[in-house]
């Protein structure tokens, strides 16, 4: 039976017991030619339109509604109830097989409407993948498949005897005839892609599940006062950052959280909000007096000796005898925004517990290859979906970065992507020099200079340099202004761009750099 999406499109599946049963649908092997439409990327609106059908199998001559109920179901005095996998009970007036029953009549008086000629026999299945029923007079055995069916075999045998019943209960024989045309009619209706918009809510709750397993690393060093974290973009630093700040002012000690990056300070102190932990950017950090525990994120921006110098005096007992936590990228950040010294970050290495954060938390396994591809820089191992693919536009002049960036932004508009989702990352020193003011979006309003890197405008995309990204992050990012990927500074500001997306990565690239790219990322002798 042919699985309409099929299973490697179906992404993060809401209903385990959905999922259970679309992967035994996809190796049911049938005696005739049928297909199985999955409503799961139908929107909330079209799934009601669709009569809030889960599963719609159909042959030459049967429609079948397919009902999915996962959970415990009990019946009392005409009150069905659901209880979930956590305990909750949901009571519905209607029970599974009348919600099928009633999908099923609106679904054939549709059908009916659109294909006047119809001679098919519908029907409906309630499938319960974690009970029996038992016997009732509600349903025939041939209507309802239990736990004790949850097999390919066993899937296979229900459809036939499904199919079968249904015809029988015509009366008369169907004509049949109608395979191609039903699913003519209704394919259009299931087989959706998902927009990046829709796509973003399963992909966003996959990477707060690893950065919850990242943290459970860092757990086990928490014993040693002294922490340094190690980690690529991505890795998860800044959120472990606030989550050990935050907790160690829940123990009631003085915490200071401190970072190079004014746009970075101003996030990490919205997150902590609700604590009493100190959130400044590093300029501001002297003169606030000394504190008990010492977070630093982005440490490579400060790692040099006069940096530590200054916060060796901010936490009591200073670097060697102090409470500290230091997240870095000493390999492919550094240098980026501020000095970094391989001389102190050993010093730090040795006064402490390193913890290296081996898995990639923000970007896709898609977004996480191609960065590696170009900048050949080490991401850690990609733990989240594999995203949308990376995007790459080959621009000769500045005129032309700017017309495929406009429409970039277009479409990302017609996916239901909201423009204070996206950030535009330029590889030039200044806003001011990116061919991105040139965009008629730039002109309207619909993408703004966001002055320090501040957060998101009402909708309207972000422009920021490099600098002013680094540290933070965006649903969707667009690169631009991609000259030279060779030369050391150019290559780590554009790794910092591509590591910047949780969810898609579009690139303008000059012809050399687009040539250079299509070389690899050793050609030229880069590092």
């Amino acid at each position: 039976m042919r699985l309409i999406p099929d299973l490697g499109r179906l992404g993060s599946v809401g209903s385990t017991a959905e999922l259970r049963v679309a992967k035994l649908l996809a190796q049911a092997e049938l005696p005739e030619p049928a297909t199985c439409l999955y409503s799961v990327h139908l929107p909330a609106h079209e799934y009601k339109r669709m009569s809030e059908v889960d599963f719609l199998a159909v042959w030459d001559d049967t429609v079948l509604v397919i009902e999915v109920k996962g959970g415990r179901l009990g019946r009392y005095g005409g009150t069905w109830t659901v209880t979930d996998r956590y305990g909750e009970i949901t009571e519905k007036r209607e029970g599974p097989f009348g919600q099928a029953r009633s999908a099923m009549f609106a679904l054939e008086a549709r059908l009916q409407e659109r294909i006047p000629a119809l001679d098919v026999a519908f029907g409906y299945l309630v499938v319960t993948p974690d009970q029996e029923l038992g016997d009732d007079l509600e349903w025939e055995p041939q209507q309802h498949v239990d736990f004790r069916s949850m097999t390919v075999s066993g899937i296979e045998k229900a459809l036939e005897e499904a199919r079968r019943f249904w015809k029988s209960r015509t009366g008369r024989p169907v004509r049949g005839g109608a395979y191609r045309e039903l699913l003519r009619m209704l394919r259009p209706d299931f087989d959706r892609v998902p927009t990046l918009g829709s796509s973003m809510v399963n992909l966003e709750s996959e990477y707060v599940r690893l950065a919850d397993r990242q943290y459970d690393l860092l757990l086990g060093a928490e014993r040693n006062p002294r922490v340094l974290c190690i980690g690529g973009a991505g890795s998860g630093k800044t959120l472990l950052a606030v989550e050990t700040a935050r907790r160690a002012a829940r123990q009631g000690h003085r915490v200071m959280l401190t970072c190079r990056s004014e746009p970075l300070a101003r996030m990490l102190r919205e997150q902590l909000r609700d604590t009493d932990v100190v959130c400044v950017p590093f300029n501001s950090a002297l003169g606030s007096g000394t504190v008990d525990v010492l977070v630093v994120d982005e440490a490579q921006d400060i790692l040099n000796v006069e940096s530590l110098l200054e916060l060796d005096e901010l936490v009591v007992g200073g670097w060697s005898g102090g409470r500290w936590r230091v997240f870095c990228d000493p390999n492919n950040q550094a240098n980026v925004d501020g000095a970094f010294d391989r001389g102190c970050f050993d010093e730090l290495a040795a006064l402490s517990s390193v913890v290296d954060l081996p898995f990639n938390c923000r970007n896709t396994a898609t977004v996480v290859h191609q960065t590696q591809m170009v900048t050949a820089a080490d991401l850690g191992v990609a733990r989240a979906g594999e995203g949308p693919p990376v995007e790459y536009k080959r621009c000769s002049d500045k005129s032309a970065v700017a017309a495929v960036l406009d429409a970039q932004l277009k479409r990302l508009r017609k996916d239901e992507v909201d423009l204070a989702e996206v950030v535009v990352v330029t590889m030039c020193d200044k806003v001011s020099d990116s061919a991105a003011t040139a965009t008629k979006a730039y002109r309207t309003g619909r993408l703004v200079a966001a002055a320090g890197g501040s957060g998101p405008a009402a909708n309207a995309a972000r422009l920021v340099t490099a600098a002013e990204i680094k540290g933070l992050e965006a649903a969707h990012v667009c690169v631009v202004d991609v000259d030279d990927v060779y030369e050391p500074v150019s290559r780590a500001r554009l790794y910092v761009a591509m590591t910047r997306p949780r969810i898609s990565l579009w690139l303008a690239l000059a012809d050399q750099a687009w040539r250079q790219i299509a070389q690899g990322p050793t050609a030229g002798g880069a590092n």
